[in-house]
């Protein structure tokens, strides 16, 4: 029997619809238009589709509002939403901040805004999909789009390099995701989540396959947010790629995995048959905040060193996740996006001068860019948890709610969480030592001339004042 779709169910996934209309759109104008005339109209096409796309996710809350659409594969709450609309801000913060690095070192093309849209539209078919196809087709649009975006610089070999070892390893855990809905399949002749995961209710040989498929499925998702083991891609990719790309895999890409991660922890019941579920996923949270800061440590490279910090992030969120606090994780990822857009342009803009941004190398900051060095300041500080700064407040929440309860497992990943932050503000509180507390000259003159710029630092500054003030009136009861 063929199904037509209803006018609710095109408004559900209308902000997708936008997202991909116009990126098609782009691909062909691209080869209608002089060179020299196309970046500003594509530009400005994917400005228009992520605002348009941003007010269409804003208008789908009241109509056709939260529900599921489809015949239950989209799948429309204020977890999806919200979602969804972190997605959209990190796309307009790229489209804003990136152009201007990528024409400068001459690797700005215009298949860049295309796949940044089609990029942004897999991350919400990824988390909004309520069936496991939907999941899987939007984590591959995701996927492709960003193993092009990282290879765009092909005048680099070491981009080329981590473009290939990403889509390597990510072939990897697609397979093992792709296995895992067959066997979610075969347990319960569906791939819709609710009837898939069903299994993980019962009890007896008859729940095998979900179960097993389940596990399967957590390897794949694991790889995307980077917990350990399946973390080794992330320095390499976070290194090579270009750095303003970074800023915006390290925050949609990394918040679209968590969020999957959150969404399929929904449906895991409480109680004894859920116990498995959380202890593995929080043995995988310890496990990668701890060796996330501890590598970090002896990281001098900047990217890499955030790149670590991310694996240790990821186990917060996790451990968050496991332990049923949502709504903090949900805030926590919200904030850690925005500051890693943030700290990424800055790093991007003082690279412009063709030097690998190291802790080591902006010795003496503080004299020569003091507003530069005032921005890394807070943004790192604001990484580390240091009062009164946003991320202070993130990881309050999340561990309030951890605190809550009795149970031994979770006082665990609470000393766990509690003492990794103390590990993780020695490396952050480097990057303040080195900018004000050294004389040694920076590195950063010696390469070629940094330019300024006016509208990049007003953005920053202005982030900044919010990573300073904003937990005032924005917490995680602001996301309900």
């Amino acid at each position: 029997m063929s199904y037509i779709p209803s006018s609710n169910d095109l408004l559900a996934i209308s902000p997708m619809v936008i997202l991909c209309g116009l990126a098609l759109v782009s691909l062909v104008i691209q080869f209608l238009l002089p060179k020299k005339d196309d970046y500003f109209l594509l530009w400005g096409l994917a400005l228009i589709a992520l605002l348009g796309a941003l007010f269409a996710l804003y208008y789908s809350t009241s109509s056709p509002g939260y529900g599921k659409y489809f015949s239950s594969q989209i799948s429309l709450s204020p977890l999806t939403v919200w979602l969804s609309a972190i997605y959209l801000i990190s796309g307009l913060f790229t489209i804003l901040v990136a152009p201007k690095f990528l024409e400068e070192k001459g690797i700005l093309f215009p298949e860049f805004f295309p796949l940044l849209l089609f990029c942004i539209s897999g991350m919400m078919f990824l988390t909004t999909g309520y069936d496991l196809i939907v999941i899987f087709v939007g984590l591959e649009i995701l996927s492709l789009s960003l193993y092009v975006l990282i290879g765009m610089t092909r005048t680099s070999v070491q981009a080329l390099e981590s473009s290939m070892k990403y889509f390597l390893l990510g072939a990897f855990s697609s397979g093992f995701m792709l296995l895992g809905i067959a066997f979610l399949f075969g347990g319960s002749g569906s791939t819709n989540l609710d009837i898939a995961l069903r299994g993980l209710f019962q009890k007896g040989y008859e729940s095998n396959y979900t179960k097993l498929g389940f596990g399967l499925f957590l390897i794949g998702v694991s790889f995307k947010t980077a917990l350990v083991p399946f973390h080794s891609w992330t320095p390499d990719v976070y290194e090579g790629s270009e750095t303003s790309l970074t800023g915006f895999m390290a925050s949609a890409g990394k918040v679209s995995a968590m969020g999957l991660l959150m969404v399929l922890f929904t449906h895991i019941p409480a109680g004894v048959l859920g116990e498995t579920w959380k202890y593995l996923m929080g043995g995988l949270a310890l496990i990668s905040m701890t060796w996330g800061n501890i590598i970090a440590l002896k990281q001098d490279n900047l990217k890499r060193m955030l790149a670590y910090s991310s694996i240790s992030h990821a186990g917060y969120v996790t451990a968050g996740i496991a332990c049923g606090a949502n709504l903090e994780a949900l805030y926590y990822l919200f904030i850690y996006a925005i500051l890693n857009l943030a700290v990424f342009a800055l790093i991007s803009y003082l690279e412009t001068s063709k030097i690998h941004i190291t802790v080591s190398g902006i010795s003496n900051l503080s004299q020569e860019f003091p507003l530069a060095s005032i921005a890394l300041s807070i943004l790192f500080l604001s990484f580390a948890g240091f009062p009164p700064f946003i991320g202070f407040w993130t990881k309050l929440f999340l561990l309030q709610k951890i605190a809550e309860s009795d149970d031994l497992f979770q006082r665990i990943l609470l000393f766990g969480a509690v003492a990794n932050s103390c590990v993780a503000f020695y490396y952050y509180m480097k990057i303040t030592i080195q900018s004000y507390m050294k004389t040694e000259p920076t590195e950063l003159l010696k390469g070629e001339k940094i330019h300024s710029n006016p509208g990049l630092f007003l953005l920053i500054g202005l982030l900044c004042l919010f990573f300073t003030f904003g937990w005032i009136f924005f917490q995680p009861g602001s996301l309900l």
